[in-house]
């Protein structure tokens, strides 16, 4: 990536950044903060165990050795932190991992291993929604009502996951785009896509790799997320701490999941801004708690967001990304900033 690239997603990230702290403003950050004291430290601490697995699993389907671990932790933890201050579908920091990548990878691969991580991502999402909706049948006595809503939620839910192995065993890209062409588009915009019909189908050659001829690599990507998703649920448990009370890490689950169910749904809500604070007053109030509780759950969590915001923005503010006379022999970033 050139260092005009990276200037304009590090301004972009920055004017975005300072949105969100106007929005809640310095006084009530600070308040918030002395509320959650110490239980902040650990906050952040879970969110760097959840971006080390987020990276183990990516790195997984990269399947480059020569490119090292901390490289993907520094463009994993920089994409999320994009994707948090993306106004809408929280997808801003997907071009930046292309583009992050590029001159390693290829532009093909890079687009390839970041649309592959994005479907790991969601479906590793249906998954831990698939696990919360078994665990509350089990565990939670509700109505008939809504034990039958559960089980339709259960059943698409199932779908979906099928259809994401289905992609990953066919590709993805092609068909999206095949979809698209049907729209009525401009002829020149339309004329343009079917021109890049063999990029396309080499993107997918790609993204079919993993499932069809790394099965052991695709299962263990799959492991790793989901075994982020399940780390990100201890969040909440110091949170809730925090304030005197005493949650269950079955309550934390059941938060966690049910917050990233309502928040997927409402994507189109810019930043999510009241999204997640409602729905965390609703599942708050379904598991006995004071619904009222939430609005601070929400608040810690956009302060959680906050920090590795930063981390990110910094990460790509001092990144060394390399260009293509370099031959290979500069990294991403300099792993001595690390030590």
């Amino acid at each position: 990536m050139n260092n005009k690239l990276k200037i304009l997603f590090l301004i972009i990230g920055l004017v975005f950044f300072g949105f969100l702290i106007n929005d809640f403003g310095i006084k009530n950050i600070i308040t918030n903060l002395k509320i959650t004291g110490w239980y902040f430290v650990p906050i952040i601490g879970t969110w760097l165990v959840v971006y080390l697995l987020n990276a183990k699993a990516w790195r997984f389907i990269i399947n480059k050795p020569e490119l090292s671990f901390f490289e993907v932790l520094s463009v994993t933890i920089s994409g999320y932190a994009l994707n948090y201050i993306t106004p809408f579908f929280n997808l801003g920091g997907e071009p930046y991992r292309v583009l992050a990548l590029k001159d390693r990878l290829g532009l093909t691969r890079s687009v390839s291993v970041t649309i592959s991580y994005v479907m790991l991502h969601f479906l590793s999402s249906f998954l831990i929604w698939i696990t919360a909706v078994i665990v509350i049948f089990i565990l939670v006595p509700l109505s008939p009502a809504v034990y039958i809503g559960l089980g339709v939620s259960l059943v698409v839910f199932g779908v979906i996951v099928a259809l994401f192995v289905q992609g990953y065993k066919k590709g993805i890209t092609k068909s999206f785009m095949s979809l698209i062409i049907k729209l009525p588009l401009p002829k020149k915009l339309e004329e343009n896509f079917k021109s890049r019909d063999d990029l396309l189908a080499e993107i997918d050659e790609n993204i079919k790799e993993l499932f069809n001829n790394r099965r052991k690599s695709f299962f263990a990507a799959n492991f790793y997320e989901y075994l982020s998703r399940v780390v990100a649920t201890v969040e909440f448990y110091f949170i809730l701490r925090a304030i005197g009370l005493t949650p269950t890490l079955l309550d934390t689950f059941i938060i966690n999941a049910g917050a990233g169910l309502i928040s997927n749904m409402l994507f189109f809500v810019p930043f999510e801004l009241g999204v997640k604070e409602g729905g965390l007053f609703a599942l708050l109030g379904f598991l006995k708690y004071v619904p009222s509780t939430g609005v601070y759950v929400g608040i810690v969590d956009r302060l959680r967001e906050m920090f590795w915001i930063l981390v990110g923005l910094i990460l790509i503010s001092i990144s060394n990304f390399k260009t293509k006379n370099n031959k290979g022999k500069s990294l991403i970033y300099d792993e001595s900033s690390f030590v």
